[in-house]
């Protein structure tokens, strides 16, 4: 009747969206987006804070955290401007160890480390690590320590967040070589502990007849960067190009091991050939001085007939002895193919084969290189069709652990090859897959209620087999088999729907 009515006011406040990675559901106000500094964090640390230049330095990337890690992976790796790096880090799963930092209790464990030598003085800047890490937020504890630290269960009530954590920035104070009493010979070789060691087969000889002169360097430092040493050999005395062998080892304690150098010495006259020593002149960090270790003088007693100012009759001349290598062919006693003088190689069926053979193999290669690329670019597809070989690939790493009898570490591998299967063959995050959903993924995918039945029937086996009574040998092995069996019949099952 003319009248004006008017509702209330509603008053709504929006914040800032936040990103939920892998299908994972959106933060309540009350749950924190992301793990906090210090909660989760990368520390880089050095063994030692201010080297020599060349100097050996062991830099360690450990991850802290107060909260369950589900995985992690290296991202980015320092540059390492200035510095000759090597990878140490350790082979197999990193060991976990527990820490109190600044009043709060870390679970710690080394994600990575590597041997550099700084290759030049002054104050040098390492980059930090990039790694990116799913961690569990909130949720309670449940499993032992290597379960919380690597992946948990399956069936824990957290919510999966995947973010990028950066390590510090390490500054190392690089200080220059001295000067002072620094020897004529040195060449630039750090390290410690470094020993030579040189030895001939034999001492007497004939003219002509070939002696090995083995020269081994061993210690602490950069191995790779050894130089070839300069031996003074006699001029009338032939040597060929050494043969270098190395023997270097990397651990998490650096690098060590040997490089040899082989000489083949061959004397072209009779008499007496002196092989002088040789020095070799490191720089000891630890003692702060050079130290200079020499090799034993070889002499040589040649039988033959000796030259005399490299002129007398019957002796060969130096000019004479460098081409000695080229004027005399050896006899070849090997079987020699002959062929009418007519008949060459231009033309015939070989020919025409051999120039036609690179065409076709570039075609087969522009053809693979496309569908390999089309099959790289489509990553669901890639994943779905490696399901099989990585779900086989962890039951092997499942089988070992079964065999040691590690009884927690093997039920872990247990939950990932099921699930990780199923994520990688449905292309289905690992983060919001459960129990639920699985039922209404293997029915969009026809998958038949008795092979359904028997995957979630495997992992309550497994889940308790964990913990029931009874003898461990047989509990494993029987969900081992329950495991091959339910991938294999599901894959034969996918397959079956895809065709």
């Amino acid at each position: 009747d003319g009248d004006t009515y008017r509702s209330n006011r509603v008053q709504i406040t929006v914040r800032a969206a936040t990103a939920a990675p892998g299908g994972q559901q959106p933060t309540s106000p009350d749950q924190p987006a992301m793990a906090s500094a210090k909660d989760v964090f990368i520390r880089a640390s050095a063994n030692i804070a201010s080297p020599y230049q060349g100097q050996q330095v062991i830099i360690s990337y450990n991850i802290y955290t107060r909260i369950p890690v589900n995985q992690y992976s290296i991202e980015k790796l320092p540059t390492f401007r200035s510095f000759w790096n090597e990878n140490v880090s350790a082979q197999g799963q990193p060991q976990t160890r527990t820490q109190v930092l600044n009043g709060e209790t870390y679970r710690v464990a080394e994600i990575y480390r590597v041997a550099v030598f700084p290759q030049r003085s002054g104050e040098l800047t390492v980059e930090p690590l990039e790694a990116e890490l799913i961690v569990s937020l909130p949720g309670q504890r449940r499993g032992s320590l290597l379960d919380e630290f690597f992946g948990g269960s399956p069936f824990d009530q957290r919510r999966n967040i995947r973010q990028n954590v950066l390590s510090n920035p390490l500054t190392l104070n690089v200080k220059p070589l001295p000067t002072q009493n620094r020897p004529a010979a040195f060449t630039g070789m750090v390290g410690t502990d470094f020993d030579v060691k040189a030895s001939v087969n034999h001492t007497e000889l004939k003219a002509n007849d070939a002696v090995n002169l083995k020269l081994t360097i061993s210690g602490k430092g950069n191995m790779r960067m050894l130089q070839e040493p300069g031996l003074n050999f006699p001029h009338n005395l032939e040597v060929f190009d050494p043969n270098i062998s190395d023997n270097i080892n990397n651990s998490t304690s650096g690098i060590s091991g040997s490089r040899s150098y082989e000489y083949v010495m061959i004397p072209r006259t009779g008499g007496e050939f002196t092989v002088p020593s040789w020095s070799f002149v490191y720089f000891d960090p630890v003692a702060q001085r050079y130290i200079t270790e020499e090799t034993p003088e070889f002499v040589l007693q040649v039988e033959g007939e000796t030259a005399i100012n490299g002129n007398e009759a019957g002796a060969p001349t130096q000019e004479a002895i460098k081409t000695l290598a080229t004027d005399i062919r050896f006899i070849k006693t090997y079987n020699i193919n002959l062929a009418p003088k007519n008949e060459g190689f231009f033309g015939s069926t070989l020919f025409w084969v051999l120039l036609i053979l690179p065409f076709l193999l570039f075609a087969f290669f522009v053809i693979y290189w496309r569908n390999y690329i089309r099959l790289q670019s489509n990553y669901e597809l890639l994943r779905t069709r490696r399901a099989e070989k990585v779900a086989r690939k962890r039951l092997k790493k499942a089988r070992v652990l079964m065999e040691n009898k590690q009884e927690n570490e093997f039920y872990d591998e247990i939950f990932r090859t099921l699930w990780g299967y199923l994520s990688d063959k449905l292309s289905i995050p690992v983060s919001i897959l459960n129990k639920e959903n699985v039922q209404g993924a293997f029915n969009a995918k026809k998958v038949p209620a008795e092979l359904s039945e028997s995957f979630i029937a495997t992992l309550n086996d497994c889940e308790y087999a964990r913990f029931a009574p009874g003898e461990k040998e047989d509990r494993m092995g029987d969900i081992y088999r329950k495991t091959l069996d339910t991938i294999v019949r599901l894959e034969k099952e996918l397959k079956t729907k895809k065709d």
